[in-house]
């Protein structure tokens, strides 16, 4: 292998990173790095593929922020925002007095500037960089603005109103991670999804029947599955066309996790709760051996621990759930931090991660 990669497409490049960092040899923030290197002429070392922690990357080849840009980009969030706020409290002081068509006017206005001021704050920045982010803000108060103006224009008698508003906030932040992808962006799809999947969850919801007392429906007890189903493949798949995998993997292993919680407690679905608790945990764990990311090992855990205080009695025997909880994720823990430190001894010796 020689020092510096070839000259011309740089595709091939962006394969084998793209494998790297499947395999976790590599994190998504260094692959960005490494483009960024190479699209700008610099010399590219071989060993620049390496993690840092493997001690391969110099000192000086790591880029650090000066403090005068991070304070210019935290002046324009504060801008951003102040301005935002402004314009909302003067929207709200008089928005009651306001008719239904001068409301959506106002809200489909705010949508299409904030759209293309984040079109032009975002278009050709780097994936990632301050300009990225700013348009992620931007973008995030159009899709709230178009989501406002699709519910009005759809009003609340209709029973697909809140499925529709969200979809259209989806839309709008997908487009915005096609033209400005952040963090923001990304969250902002998650955030947005989950809203789709909770307003078709509610509409699906049957019509209670009017009595003195609340009673859980077979629907609540079963409609958390779909949220699990949901995070877990967030987590899984989706994450995989992410640029920032970890927080992808956090946040959609989170509402699985919060969800599956719920199946497990009720006596009614705790067999279908065990049963998914331990679907997760398997998902966990192997998604911490083949990509590495800590989301995953805290995942696994969790998950386990749940499963081992229900299977042994839970609330009807906590103290002894708890005592056996307590050392099933001592356990646990302990594995998970052999696994972690056999893979990082793995990637540093340049050989592959333990299977």
């Amino acid at each position: 292998m020689t020092d510096t990669l070839p000259s011309g497409s740089t595709l091939p490049l962006k394969h084998a990173l793209d494998s790297l960092v499947d395999r976790g040899t590599i994190t998504p923030e260094q692959r960005a790095a490494i483009l960024a290197e190479v699209a700008e002429g610099a010399p590219s070392p071989a060993h620049a593929l390496l993690p840092a922690a493997a001690g391969s990357m110099p000192e000086q080849a790591r880029y650090r922020r000066p403090l005068s840009e991070i304070l210019i980009e935290v002046g324009l969030y504060v801008g951003g925002a102040l301005v935002i706020a402004a314009a909302f409290v003067l929207v709200a002081q008089n928005w009651q007095g306001m008719s239904l068509g001068m409301q959506i006017t106002v809200l489909a206005v705010t949508a299409v500037v904030a759209a293309g001021s984040g079109v032009t704050v975002g278009h050709g920045a780097s994936p990632g960089s301050a300009r990225c982010r700013l348009a992620g803000v931007l973008f995030a108060g159009a899709a709230a603005s178009a989501a406002g103006t699709t519910a009005l224009l759809l009003g609340d008698s209709n029973d697909y109103t809140g499925v529709f508003a969200f979809a259209v906030a989806l839309a709008v932040m997908v487009a915005a991670h096609l033209i400005a992808p952040s963090t923001i962006t990304e969250l902002g799809m998650f955030i947005s999804s989950f809203a789709v999947l909770q307003s078709g969850l509610e509409m699906l919801r049957p019509e209670s029947v009017d009595s003195d007392y609340i009673e859980m429906t077979t629907f609540d007890r079963y409609s958390p599955l779909a949220i699990v189903i949901f995070g877990a493949l967030w987590a899984s798949l989706v994450s995989r066309r992410l640029v920032h995998r970890e927080l992808a993997v956090f946040a959609g292993m989170s509402v699985a996790l919060i969800s599956a919680l719920s199946i497990i407690g009720p006596e009614e679905t705790r067999t279908l709760g065990m049963v998914v608790m331990a679907l997760l945990a398997a998902t966990s764990f192997w998604g911490f051996l083949a990509q590495g990311y800590w989301p995953w090992l805290a995942a696994a855990i969790g998950s386990v621990t749940a499963l081992v205080f229900w299977a042994v009695g839970g609330a009807d025997r906590p103290a002894l759930a708890i005592l056996v909880a307590g050392l099933v994720m001592l356990g646990s823990s302990a594995l998970g931090m052999l696994a972690a430190r056999r893979r990082r001894d793995a990637i540093t010796s340049g050989s592959s991660p333990p299977p």
